[in-house]
């Protein structure tokens, strides 16, 4: 690490902080930003948060991280955006950025002459991207999602990647851990490009509880002392994260009204009633039931179904290490 970091221009001497307004080139939007150049030389992390702008516990510990972490606290630098689509933050909206309709982690690489969303994208991917050895994308179950605490690690491209961003997802305080094989989103944009990544799920369904937030906070400086950037032993953690594999998503057929008959966190069993659709009269239209046995990874808690909404997520535990 050089004495001085540059992120999108802005300079940061060694042993220096920095939280500022970001601005999204050729917008007027600006995005939070913490940087901190710590005092002794290692890696980089970045962590972006709130990219889907209603998902609120991770973007609310970024932030309390940010103010709390000092650079003499610090090996090497940590980079955080803190909420990312600051847009749809502010106008309460799930997952897309209000000004173009699309879910922002959709589109990455991005494009500098696209829309808000591809534009906000392209800033990432091409100036901060760059600069990291690890990345931490924060999600939540979304303003109409209630979730159990799991993260997502690339199996792709490689199985070096993917080992290194394994081994990371293990230092979490959740219960599960998804191997996902997608191309799509911000975290699997970064492993194609050979950055280990990982994405947190915890929290959800519009809600900021203090125990998310800790619990946020508690994650990442474990990932911190995981990569060395805090040099300190690695916490104990009270579970040790299972496989989930075999995942289905499972979405309403008709529009209606959703009734749940399962929590996010249950374990199911093939042939069990998940819950059922009904028209505005109380009729039954749809009743889904379990094709698998395993368990909820989340959960839509919303009445309103539209077709195509995922009304839940459900997988196979395997308990091999």
């Amino acid at each position: 690490m050089n004495d001085t970091l540059t992120v999108c221009g802005l300079t940061v001497e060694r042993g220096a902080k920095l939280r500022t307004m970001l601005p999204v080139p050729g917008t007027d939007i600006e995005i939070p930003l913490t940087i901190i150049n710590g005092a002794h030389d290692g890696a980089t992390l970045l962590v972006t948060a709130g990219i889907h702008g209603g998902e609120y516990p991770g973007i609310a510990a970024a932030m309390e991280l940010g103010r709390e972490l000092e650079p003499q606290d610090i090996c090497g630098s940590l980079i955080m955006l803190h909420p990312v689509n600051i847009q749809g933050f502010w106008a309460r909206r799930e997952f897309i950025v209000p000004e173009d309709g699309k879910n922002l982690n959709r589109v990455f690489p991005g494009n500098p002459q696209g829309t808000l969303s591809e534009k906000i994208a392209y800033l990432i991917s091409s100036e901060l991207l760059p600069l990291a050895d690890f990345y931490v994308d924060l999600h939540s179950g979304d303003i109409h999602e209630s979730l159990h605490p799991y993260v997502y690690y690339p199996g792709q491209p490689t199985e070096e990647l993917a080992a290194k961003a394994r081994s990371v997802a293990k230092v979490l305080n959740v219960e599960y851990m998804v191997r996902s094989m997608a191309t799509g989103g911000a975290y699997n944009y970064a492993a194609s490009t050979g950055l280990p990544s990982i994405l947190i799920e915890r929290g959800g369904a519009g809600l900021c509880l203090h125990e998310d937030i800790e619990e946020y906070k508690s994650d990442l400086r474990n990932i911190l002392r995981k990569l060395k950037l805090l040099d300190e032993p690695v916490k104990p953690r009270r579970y040790i994260p299972r496989d989930v594999t075999d995942i289905i998503y499972l979405e309403a057929m008709e529009t209606g009204c959703w009734l749940h008959h399962i929590h996010s966190g249950d374990f199911v069993h093939e042939g069990q009633i998940l819950g059922r659709t009904t028209d505005l009269f109380g009729e039954t239209l749809t009743t889904y039931y379990a094709q698998q046995s395993g368990i909820v990874l989340y959960v839509c808690p919303a009445l309103a179904a539209p077709k195509g909404t995922v009304l839940l997520a459900y997988g196979k535990i395997h308990n091999d290490d």
